[in-house]
């Protein structure tokens, strides 16, 4: 009888303990390391793609730089002198091809150290349309492979 009694008291001592068990304990580390692993793994995305659209960004900027620049240039010289060449540009006057167009940094400054975007563009005057033209801005860089982003525009004289 007095085993039996003892035997009981164990058992019961044992159902009204509190805490953690061996498994529960790895069960919550595991689910841990799991979460942990995933955020390390979707950060790294992130930061890849900010990356990249941070480049596209600039790229976008320096081509509509270039089309501005075109805008103004239109308002003093023809642009029907450009037509067909590559990467045309006012020198001394007269429009002159820049074989293979430039290449900038991310502010748009030419032939400098560190220049990672090349930027080329054509003028092409539209048959049919008087003093209409189509203006073409391509810009390519080096992110995981060449990135190319092209912009497209028609502009009067």
């Amino acid at each position: 009888m007095i085993f039996s009694k003892t035997r009981k008291n164990v058992l019961q001592i044992l159902r009204n303990e509190r805490g953690f068990s061996l498994i529960e304990a790895l069960m919550a580390v595991t689910l841990l390391g799991v979460g942990i692993f995933a955020v390390v793994g979707t950060t790294s995305t992130i930061i890849d793609k900010n990356n990249e659209s941070r480049q596209s960004s600039i790229a976008m900027t320096l081509a509509q730089d270039k089309i501005e620049y075109f805008k103004g240039i239109g308002q003093a010289w023809l642009l029907a002198g450009a037509n067909g060449l590559d990467s045309p540009d006012i020198v001394s006057g007269t429009w002159t091809a820049n074989t293979g167009g430039e290449t900038v940094d991310s502010e748009g400054n030419a032939a400098v150290s560190g220049s990672t975007y090349n930027r080329s563009w054509t003028i092409t005057d539209l048959a049919g349309e008087n003093f209409l033209f189509g203006l073409s801005v391509t810009m390519t860089w080096q992110d995981d492979g060449t990135k190319t982003l092209q912009l497209n525009t028609q502009m009067t004289q």
